[in-house]
């Protein structure tokens, strides 16, 4: 007979072993750091990442090298799982989207010296509320999207303030963003899985608009590398083969199993981990990240390489694989997506832009699975059409700028969903 102390203990175990997996992913980029940049260059890119604008869109291998992107997204990766570790916080599906967010976008935009302002911003937050930081760690890691505006301020104020200037801005976003997001949930009711980058899409837009009001110009990122593609491609292809073989391993070892996750609508709260168990979500985060990497190989014909933005929106697709997306869900929104960069002039299906919005839109996933592939298709194309013009708002601070258009796809489409249609059932 089950007994709560052997269910906890049980629940330790299996965190114990799915910490490991991480720890995996933070040790296989250290590696493939070190074989791109086995010399003191690495440590020099590394610096440099640190110190240059890192706004929308902004790749630090063409600022540091291979090397230093991937020691600065295994380092990221680090302080953010230890964070989570000294919050005796359970390894879930929670977690492993969030984790594998923070590495994927610390190769889009996100370093350690960015970063740190807003986590103690946050932590500040759960002090002044008298909670525990456990509360908040998961908003709060998110919420260093808004990181690049702590990098411009570094870098654009005098050298007597830009020290204060970058950690007020730090704190401020730290702490204002855990409210902002808590609120915006209710907005979009779950269906946008990326709901910090709606509400740090929110704040971006009213620290820019003052900024701007004080005479401040802020300029799109530069930075777009096609070096090591081959390189980039193995890691990717371990990462996924990985997740597949701990699946594997776990007990998910036939397609009857597996394809109990696909009735899932992926609406947020949808903790694959909780409700199926790691063995299923392993393979489905596997599954997941190659189709944003088979997408991506597909195109290589026309030019299309793997850097450090594109390993980034891979990273994040196999993340919210553990989180609410599966492959009947992101195919409609990827479908649709791709369908409006072919009917529109004035977006090639191979822009750095496009590209991006092809693989994150799939944070809108819940759509389909509640609603059917036909509005996930309408929400992919709708959301390719808004997300060309929302970067502006925020002047290109706000590195989940997919998370903010997704948001306001659901308050155009969602109404328009459930007046056409009864509500389906849920999970």
């Amino acid at each position: 007979m089950l007994t709560t102390e052997k269910i906890n203990n049980y629940a330790a175990c299996l965190s114990k072993r799915l910490y490991y997996v991480v720890f995996g992913l933070n040790l296989l980029l250290l590696i493939f750091a070190v074989i791109a940049q086995p010399s003191l260059s690495l440590l020099k890119g590394f610096w440099l990442i640190q110190i240059n604008e890192t706004g929308l869109i902004t790749d630090p291998v063409a600022t540091g090298g291979v090397g230093a992107a991937l020691l600065n997204a295994a380092l990221v990766l680090l302080l953010s799982t230890l964070l989570i570790r000294k919050m005796n916080l359970p390894f879930t599906g929670a977690a492993f989207a969030c984790l594998f967010l923070m590495s994927g976008f610390s190769l889009l935009g996100k370093n350690l010296l960015n970063i740190t302002p807003i986590i103690i911003g946050g932590w500040l937050y759960s002090r002044y509320k008298g909670d525990s930081f456990a509360k908040y760690i998961y908003l709060t890691l998110y919420g260093t999207c808004l990181s690049p505006m702590v990098s411009f301020l570094l870098i654009h104020v005098r050298p007597g303030l830009r020290w204060l200037a970058m950690s007020a801005c730090g704190l401020v976003i730290g702490f204002l963003l855990p409210a902002i997001a808590r609120f915006t949930t209710r907005i979009h009711q779950g269906y946008n899985l990326y709901n910090v980058g709606f509400a740090a899409g929110i704040l971006g837009l009213g620290l820019a608009s003052i900024l701007k009001g004080f005479g401040v110009e802020f300029s799109a990122g530069s930075g777009w590398s096609t070096e090591g593609h081959r390189l980039l491609c193995a890691l990717v292809t371990l990462v996924l083969l990985g997740l597949l073989g701990a699946g594997v391993l776990l007990g998910c070892r036939n397609w009857l199993q597996y394809k109990h996750i696909l009735h899932h609508s992926g609406r947020a709260v949808a903790d694959f981990i909780l409700l199926d168990g790691p063995a299923l979500t392993f393979v489905n985060m596997a599954m997941v990240g190659s189709i944003g990497f088979g997408y991506l190989q597909a195109l290589y014909p026309w030019g299309v390489r793997l850097n450090g933005p594109l390993v980034c929106c891979i990273f994040a697709m196999t993340g919210f694989g553990a989180f609410g997306k599966h492959p009947r869900n992101v195919l409609p929104v990827m479908g649709g997506a791709v369908l409006a960069a072919l009917l529109l002039v004035a977006v090639p299906v191979t822009s750095p832009g496009v590209l991006l919005a092809t693989l994150l839109c799939t944070c809108l996933a819940p759509i389909a699975g509640q609603f059917g592939w036909g509005w996930g298709i309408a929400a992919g194309f709708l959301h390719m059409t808004i997300v060309q013009n929302t970067s502006i708002l925020h002047g290109g601070m706000n590195l989940y700028n997919n998370g903010f258009a997704a948001g306001l796809v659901c308050i155009l489409l969602v109404p328009i969903i459930k007046s056409m249609s009864p509500e389906p059932l849920e999970d």
